[in-house]
């Protein structure tokens, strides 16, 4: 694959990433294509078939933030919101909850231990498509380096030799069987061409979504009307292989249409038809849509859905309204898109006053403080740039960590409605890695550290800021510990940081906050503050897939100018080995996420082994562990806690189930009901 090519596919990953970051100015931002975790867990629900109450609940009304641009599932005007309606229209169809999977519109979530998946050898030619070692695309030729058929781990890869043709590498194979009982709204039958069509919109070059899947495809196919097979490139692993069924569309209605004309059309965008629990019937513009069951939903005959009509109301991010709102009777739900963590303490007073039911949960997202390691004037190693490289050094990170009180932030600004974070995983995810460092709140020992790291309080004030007197190529002598920290606008955000400055004050750090809205501070390199390397710090929400979530610190996703390679960056050279220098110091260029431009072979080896192993192996849960180890000992960034997702309900809705990392609250909404429905449930 060309370098123009590779770009390309770096910039739609780069654009999914800032699609979420600016999600995260609000609420918690959808993670749109996948949230891949070890574990393909299915949750036990036992659900009783009811009999329908004599007066079935007529109307529900549901208050949700921003009016999406699109629901057309492909559209880059499609937001939260828009995901969130979609999966009253689509139900799954693979609902994710719990850190595990459950089959929808499948009759079953296809693994390598009930024979739906199967890892098979193959032949590769010299000039045939493979994924490398490092999960690129290319083709086989000599000297690149790929993983031989039964190689999980960095350790096991090897280069073709120069007088080698073949090479045999796996390929993942994947048979998914749709329901036999998937009915579109207007009566016909959802097959396996219709997720065919729709991966041939996503894969599409005109189709503006992520093309990391679709590039690492060799086929999708429907063997007949009911079951689809997915082949992977020969020597691509990938460890949420039982997500790659891609959502049918309509082939009957749109099968005619080109994916340049689906971005536009009316129909696609703003009457999606479903095949889910309810279907679309009205959109009025700035204000409402209104939601109706689908005649012909396979969980009707259990009296699913249970409501007559969903009203959705689009309030924006105003928690203010949505409360007045709620107290009127104008809505039954208040969507987490709202933002209703800016109200906590009402909510609080709400709740108590029994006026509300209150659904609060952890969310995947996490809040950070992040430095930039290495800003872009210092890629020579040899010039004091502007700003200065203060945080080079770890114990400098870890001193300034354990100045933070973060359980007394979140107890005074959260009430402890969520834990302190520790690692990027939750603490009670599968695959948290116990060992890994932990940062109590300790400012003498923090303060300790920063003195062996160079900074000394030199005339005894501790309103003044320590200065640098240690040895670095990246901060002069006399440097003051003073930096800027960039955040966004967001109200409890600017609070946190607020906490973030008086704590780091007191170990003899002067910190400057800088807010921008999202668009801004989000901007891709060169010229954005953090994706160009230009800022010092920055504090705000990463939400990414749980279990690959490592790849946020790759090397490869270091911002920087093309055509550099790791021989021609001083702080890269004097980490990497030699026979590294060639490589591309910067992969995706300007479209690199790591902005910290933190970098660790091992780290990196120990992430790739997590990305390119079989889910629930044992080298893919020590590859997870080891990586957090090895990240949270450097430490890049200082995770301060998971994102609060909350929603409020009417005191008698029953169904309703918030989950940490459910990428919407209703996936669950054919079980939302009152009344009657509910004591029979």
């Amino acid at each position: 694959m060309s370098r123009r090519t590779r770009l390309w596919t770096r910039l739609v990953w780069l654009a999914g990433l800032a699609l979420l970051l600016a999600a995260c100015n609000a609420s918690v931002p959808p993670i749109v294509q996948t949230v891949v975790v070890t574990q393909a867990v299915t949750p036990v629900v036992q659900l009783v078939t009811p009999t329908p109450p004599p007066s079935p609940p007529p109307t529900l009304q549901v208050c949700v933030g921003p009016e999406p641009g699109s629901l057309y599932l492909y559209s880059p005007q499609i937001n939260q919101v828009g995901y969130t309606i979609l999966e009253a229209l689509y139900d799954g169809p693979i609902d994710m909850y719990a850190y595990g999977y459950r089959a929808v519109a499948l009759e079953e979530l296809p693994t390598l231990a009930n024979g739906g998946a199967r890892l098979e050898p193959v032949t590769v030619s010299l000039g045939e498509p493979i994924v490398d070692a490092d999960g690129q695309v290319t083709v086989l030729q000599p000297g690149v380096r790929y993983r031989p058929s039964g190689c999980f781990s960095q350790d096991c890869t090897q280069a073709l030799p120069d007088d080698a043709t073949q090479a045999v590498l796996d390929r993942l194979v994947v048979t998914f069987r749709l329901r036999p009982d998937l009915t579109w709204e207007d009566g016909v039958p959802v097959t396996a061409h219709d997720s065919v069509f729709s991966f041939r919109i996503a894969a599409d070059p005109a189709t503006p979504v992520l093309k990391w899947y679709t590039d690492r495809t060799a086929s999708y196919e429907a063997a007949d009307d009911h079951t689809v097979v997915w082949t992977g490139l020969p020597g691509y692993m990938d460890p949420a292989y039982f997500l790659r069924f891609w959502p049918p569309l309509p082939l009957h209605l749109w099968g005619e249409r080109t994916a340049a004309d689906l971005l536009t059309a009316q129909d696609a965008n703003r009457q999606p038809l479903a095949w889910g629990p309810y279907r679309l019937t009205e959109w009025e513009p700035g204000q409402r849509l209104v939601l109706e069951p689908n005649p012909y939903y396979f969980r009707k005959p259990e009296g699913r859905p249970f409501f007559q009509k969903i009203i959705v109301r689009f309030v924006g991010q105003d928690p203010n309204q949505a409360l007045a709102m709620l107290m009127a009777g104008e809505c039954d739900v208040v969507s987490p898109t709202v933002g209703l963590e800016e109200q906590w303490d009402l909510v609080l007073q709400l709740r108590d006053k029994e006026r509300v039911q209150v659904h609060a949960t952890p969310s995947a997202a996490f809040e950070h403080l992040g430095f930039v390691l290495h800003p872009v004037d210092h890629d020579d190693g040899y010039q004091y740039g502007d700003p200065p490289a203060l945080f080079v050094d770890p114990r400098t990170r870890q001193g300034l960590a354990l100045c933070l009180d973060r359980a007394g932030l979140v107890h005074d600004l959260l009430h402890d409605a969520v834990p302190v974070a520790h690692s990027y995983l939750p603490e009670d995810h599968p695959l948290r890695a116990e060992d890994a460092p932990r940062y109590a709140y300790d400012p003498a020992a923090g303060q300790a550290l920063l003195e062996e790291a160079g900074w000394v309080d030199h005339d005894g004030d501790p309103a003044t800021p320590r200065v640098f007197r240690g040895r670095s190529r990246g901060i002069p002598t006399n440097t003051p510990l003073a930096f800027t920290l960039d955040t966004t606008t967001a109200k409890l955000r600017g609070a946190v940081a607020e906490r973030i400055r008086a704590d780091l004050a007191q170990c003899g750090a002067a910190v400057e906050i800088r807010t921008s809205p999202p668009s801004e501070l989000f901007a891709s390199g060169p010229t954005g503050p953090l994706f160009g390397r230009r800022a010092q710090a920055a504090l705000f929400a990463w939400a990414t897939d749980l279990d690959t979530a490592c790849r946020l610190w790759l090397t490869d996703a270091i911002p920087g100018p093309p055509e550099a390679t790791i021989g021609d960056i001083d702080w890269l050279r004097r980490i990497w080995p030699e026979e590294a220098y060639d490589r591309d110091a910067f992969a995706y260029d300007w479209g690199g996420w790591n902005y910290h431009a933190y970098s660790n072979p091992e780290f990196d080896r120990a992430c790739k082994d997590v990305l390119f192993s079989p889910p629930n192996s044992e080298a893919h849960q020590a590859a997870a562990r080891r990586a957090q180890e090895i990240l949270l000992t450097d430490l890049p960034m200082i995770p301060l806690y998971p994102r609060l997702k909350l929603a409020l309900t009417r005191p008698d809705l029953c169904g309703f189930r918030l989950d940490s990392v459910a990428p919407t609250e209703w996936w669950g909404i054919e079980d939302w009901a009152w009344g009657d429905a509910c004591r029979e449930r």
